[in-house]
C-alpha cells in the first residue's frame, strides 16, 4: 500500500449536496425571480432543446477530433449542469465520463471561485482522478455559462486522450508503483480566460504527450463542444428568458428526483449482497482480490456499502468518484430507463459508503490510471447484480433486470512505427461489443455493448487498418462465452491482428483482469459468462497462406503452438509474423440451464453461438446428426437433475407459483407471511425468517478449473487454487436456485434478504 502524502486531502472530492457547497461570495449564482412552475408545453419544448444541445456538443467532439477513439468508438461524453453543478443532462456515450463531471464542477466551485475566480468567458481543464476525473487519460473541459453577470449553468465534456505521458506510451502503466509513474494529474486550471485560450496552459498540457498533434486536436474538440453548447444555451435564454430556462432546469432535477424516489418506494425494502473476485492487480501479481458490495434499500433511498473492499494494490485502483460514477452506470439503465438521465437528481437519493485506501477508494498517490478498465469495472458488475436481484423480487419491475454484462476489458493498445517512421498508438475498442446479460424473459444480446455506454460503438476494421499499420485477420462472435441459463447471456467476441505495412515490430499493452476468474455473474441459477484471453502465435506463415487464399477463422486455424501471455504482462512484443488473438466477455445467464427451451438450444447450435460440447455438458443436450434429440435430451436432463442430489432421475420441476400471503424473493424462492423461505417450484422449506435460504439448499461445488467457464487453468494466472463454482440446488425438486463463485469452505453469501413487512 502506498504511503499517503500530507496535503493531498485538498484534492479529494467528497459527495455533497449542492446546498452544502462553500462558494466564494464574489461569484453570484443565477436565481429565478419568480418560482411559478413553467407550463407543460413550454417545459417540454425547453427540456428537449437542452437535451438536443447536449447531443450537439457530443456531435461536435466527433467532428472535430481526429482520433478514432472519438469519431469511431465514442469514448467520450457531454453533460449540462445547473449553477451548483447538479447535472440535469447526460449524453448517451460513456456514462461514467459524464457522471464524474458533477464532482469536478463542485470541486471547482469550492476551490476556484475565489482564486483565480470563475468568470464569463472562462473554461477549466482537469484530469485529476481524486478531484473527479475517471482517470488521467479522460480529460475534461468545464465551461461556466453566465446570464446577466450571474453563473447560470455549466457545460462539461470529457474525452479519452491516447497519450498524456507517463512511463509507457498510452499513459496506462500496468507495473506502476504509484501515480508518479503515470501521467501526473492536473487539478482544474483555467485554460480559457476572457474567451481566449491561454497558450501557456495549452503548452503545459500538450508538452506531456507523445502524440501532441493528436492531443491538440482532441483538446480543441472539447473546447469546441463546450463553446457550441454555451452558444446554444444563450440562444434558448434569448428566446424564452433566463428565469423560464432556469425554472425548467430546476424542474428537470426536482421532478426526476421525485419520480426516482417514487420508483424506489415501489420496490421492496431489503439488503442485497454480491462478491466480485478480481484477479491480479499488476505486472507479476498473482493474487485474487475480494470485492464485497452490499446494497440497502429503505423506502425512497439506496445505500451502496463498499467498506469491506480489499485494500488498494498495484495498478488497477479506482478513486471513490470513479466508483460512484460506475455504480451510477448501472443505476441509470436499470432503475431509470424511462426517466430523464439527470445524475444530479438521482444522486440525491443514493448514498455511498467507503473505507479510504481500498481498491475502490484509493488514496493519493496510488496508481489509478488503469482504474477505468480494471477495479472500477467490478463496481459496475456488483451494482448490476445487486439492483437486478432487487428487481427480481418485484413482479412489476422484474422485466428490467439484467445479468452482469461485458464484465471486464481485454485491454488492446498497440504501438509501433508507421511505414514513414512516425510513432503510432492504436487503442482498439472492439471489446466494447461484449455480451449483454440475460433478462428474466429473453436471452442477452450477442456482441452488443456494455453497461457503461448506452450508445456503444466500435470502430470499423477498415478504418482502423487505414489509420494504423495493422491487419485484422478476423473479428467475430466468440461461441460459448455467454453465461448459460434458461435464458442465455449474450456472447462476447474475438479478433486477431498482426503488423502490416511497417518494417518495425509492434507492442501490445497486456493489462486486464477477468482471465482467471469469471466476473460476469448470472442470476437465479444462471451461470457466469466465460473468462477472456490473450493468445499469441509466433513466427506464423500467414502471408504464405494468404497467397493461397487460406484465410484463418480462429486462433486454432493460425497455429497449434499458442502462447498465453500474462494478463498483466505489460509490454508484449509482437513480431512482423506474429499474430495476437484476443477473446472478450459475454454476459451472465438467467435461470437453470436445464430449463432452457430445446428449440433455443438447437437454434444456438445451428447459428454457432454454442459448441456441441457445451450443449451436451451444460444444457444436457443429446445430439443426433448435430440436431437436438428432444426425447433423449429430456431423459438426460432428468438424470442430470438427479445427479445434483445424488439420486436417480428427477423430472422437470413445476413452474414457479406463489401461495397466498407469500412474497417473491426471486422467481425461484418465496417468503411466507413470517419471512421463512420456500422453493417456489415444489414448496420445499429452505429456511426460517432472516435465515440465509442457501443454508437449506444442497450445495454442489466444482473447482473453477474443472468448469467450462475458463479457457485455461486459472493457475496460469493466479496462485489461488481454492476458488470454486458453487451451485445451490433445491433438495426437493433439484432446481438450480442460485450460483456463486467463492472460496472453498467459505460461508454462503446471504445475497438477498427482504425486510419484514
Amino acid at each position: 500500500m502506498t504511503t499517503t502524502i500530507p496535503g493531498a486531502d485538498k484534492f479529494q472530492s467528497t459527495a455533497k449536496l449542492a446546498t452544502d457547497l462553500t462558494i466564494d461570495a464574489s461569484l453570484r449564482l443565477y436565481t429565478p425571480s419568480d418560482d411559478t412552475p413553467v407550463d407543460p408545453v413550454t417545459y417540454a419544448v425547453i427540456s428537449h432543446k437542452l437535451t438536443q444541445i447536449n447531443d450537439e456538443a457530443a456531435t461536435t467532439i466527433r467532428k472535430v477530433s481526429g482520433s478514432p477513439v472519438a469519431n469511431e468508438a465514442a469514448d467520450f461524453n457531454t453533460v449540462l449542469g445547473d449553477p451548483r453543478g447538479d447535472l440535469f443532462a447526460l449524453g448517451s456515450y460513456i456514462s461514467m465520463h459524464g457522471t464524474v463531471v458533477q464532482r469536478l464542477i463542485q470541486w471547482t466551485l469550492e476551490h476556484r471561485s475565489k482564486n483565480p475566480g470563475i468568470r464569463e468567458g472562462d473554461a477549466f481543464l482537469v484530469n485529476d482522478p481524486w478531484v473527479g476525473a475517471a482517470h488521467q487519460s479522460d480529460t475534461a473541459i468545464l465551461r461556466p455559462i453566465f446570464v446577466d453577470g450571474k453563473l447560470f449553468a455549466w457545460v462539461g465534456a470529457t474525452l479519452h486522450f491516447l497519450d498524456l505521458g507517463g512511463r509507457y506510451p498510452s499513459s496506462l502503466i500496468p507495473d506502476a508503483e504509484d501515480v508518479f509513474s503515470e501521467s501526473l494529474p492536473i487539478p482544474p486550471v483555467k485554460i480559457v480566460e476572457n474567451g481566449e485560450i491561454r497558450e501557456d496552459i495549452e503548452d503545459m498540457f500538450l508538452r506531456r504527450s507523445r502524440l501532441p498533434l493528436s492531443a491538440a486536436l482532441d483538446l480543441r474538440s472539447l473546447l469546441a463542444a463546450t463553446t457550441v453548447a454555451e452558444q446554444r444555451i444563450h440562444d434558448v435564454v434569448a428566446a424564452y428568458g433566463g428565469d423560464t430556462v432556469a425554472l425548467v432546469i430546476q424542474q428537470i432535477l426536482d421532478s426526476t428526483e421525485a419520480r426516482f424516489r417514487h420508483r424506489l418506494q415501489e420496490l421492496p425494502n431489503g439488503t442485497w449482497r454480491h462478491m466480485v473476485l478480481w484477479d491480479s492487480a499488476g505486472v507479476g501479481d498473482r493474487s485474487v482480490y475480494q470485492i464485497p458490495v452490499t446494497m440497502h434499500k429503505q423506502d425512497d433511498s439506496l445505500v451502496f456499502d463498499l467498506r469491506e473492499v480489499a485494500e488498494q494494490s498495484g495498478a488497477v485502483n479506482s478513486t471513490r468518484t470513479l466508483t460512484e460514477a460506475c455504480i451510477m452506470s448501472a443505476v441509470l439503465p436499470l432503475l431509470c430507463p424511462d426517466l430523464p438521465w439527470a445524475p444530479g437528481a438521482i444522486l440525491r437519493a443514493v448514498e455511498f459508503r467507503f473505507t479510504q485506501g481500498t481498491i475502490l477508494a484509493a488514496e493519493f498517490p496510488a496508481s489509478v490510471g488503469g482504474g477505468t478498465t480494471q477495479a472500477a469495472w467490478s463496481a459496475v458488475n456488483a451494482a448490476t447484480a445487486l439492483i437486478s436481484k432487487m428487481l427480481a423480487a418485484c413482479p412489476q419491475y422484474k422485466a428490467n433486470l439484467l445479468a452482469v454484462s461485458t464484465p471486464a476489458w481485454i485491454f488492446q493498445l498497440i504501438g509501433g512505427l508507421n511505414k514513414d517512421g512516425s510513432p503510432t498508438l492504436a487503442l482498439s475498442l472492439d471489446q466494447a461489443a461484449g455480451g449483454i446479460g440475460a433478462r428474466a424473459w429473453a436471452d442477452g444480446d450477442d456482441v452488443a455493448g456494455m453497461m457503461l455506454s448506452p450508445s456503444c460503438e466500435i470502430a470499423n476494421v477498415e478504418t482502423q487498418e487505414w489509420h494504423e499499420p495493422l491487419l485484422w485477420l478476423y473479428r467475430d462472435e466468440l461461441p460459448d462465452s455467454g453465461g448459460p441459463g434458461r435464458f442465455r447471456g449474450g456472447n462476447g467476441g474475438r479478433s486477431a491482428i498482426m503488423a502490416y505495412d511497417t518494417a518495425a515490430p509492434l507492442f501490445n499493452m497486456c493489462y486486464t483482469s477477468g482471465v482467471a476468474v469469471p466476473s460476469g455473474a448470472g442470476l437465479c441459477g444462471g451461470w457466469p459468462s466465460k473468462t477472456g484471453y490473450y493468445k499469441l502465435a509466433r513466427d506464423t506463415d500467414i502471408w504464405q497462406r494468404y497467397a493461397s487464399s487460406d484465410i484463418p477463422r480462429s486462433e486454432h486455424d493460425i497455429s497449434d503452438d499458442l502462447e498465453w501471455p500474462p494478463s498483466q504482462g505489460g509490454m508484449l512484443h509482437i513480431g512482423l509474423d506474429d499474430v495476437l488473438a484476443i477473446g472478450w466477455f459475454g454476459g451472465g445467464g438467467f435461470g437453470d440451464p436445464l430449463e432452457r427451451d430445446l428449440g433455443a438450444v438447437d437454434s444456438d447450435l445451428q447459428e454457432g453461438a454454442i459448441t456441441e460440447q457445451h450443449a451436451r455438458d451444460v444444457y444436457g443436450a443429446v445430439l443426433t446428426g448435430g440436431v437436438v434429440d428432444v426425447d433423449a435430451t429430456e431423459a438426460r436432463r432428468a438424470e442430470l437433475r438427479g445427479a445434483r442430489l445424488g439420486f436417480g432421475p428427477k423430472p422437470a420441476p413445476a413452474p414457479p407459483r406463489l401461495q397466498a400471503g407469500h412474497r417473491w424473493l426471486d422467481e425461484n424462492i418465496a417468503l411466507d407471511p413470517v419471512g421463512a423461505s420456500d422453493c417456489a417450484r415444489c414448496g420445499h422449506h429452505l429456511g426460517g425468517p432472516e435465515e440465509n435460504y442457501k443454508l437449506g439448499c444442497h450445495a454442489v461445488e466444482t473447482p473453477l478449473g474443472d468448469t467450462d467457464r475458463v479457457w485455461i487453468s486459472p493457475s496460469n494466472y493466479i496462485d489461488a487454487t481454492d476458488i470454486v463454482f458453487r451451485q445451490y440446488v433445491c433438495p426437493g425438486c433439484a432446481t438450480l436456485l442460485e450460483t456463486e463463485l467463492t472460496l472453498a469452505g467459505a460461508a454462503p453469501i446471504h445475497d438477498k434478504e427482504l425486510a419484514p413487512c
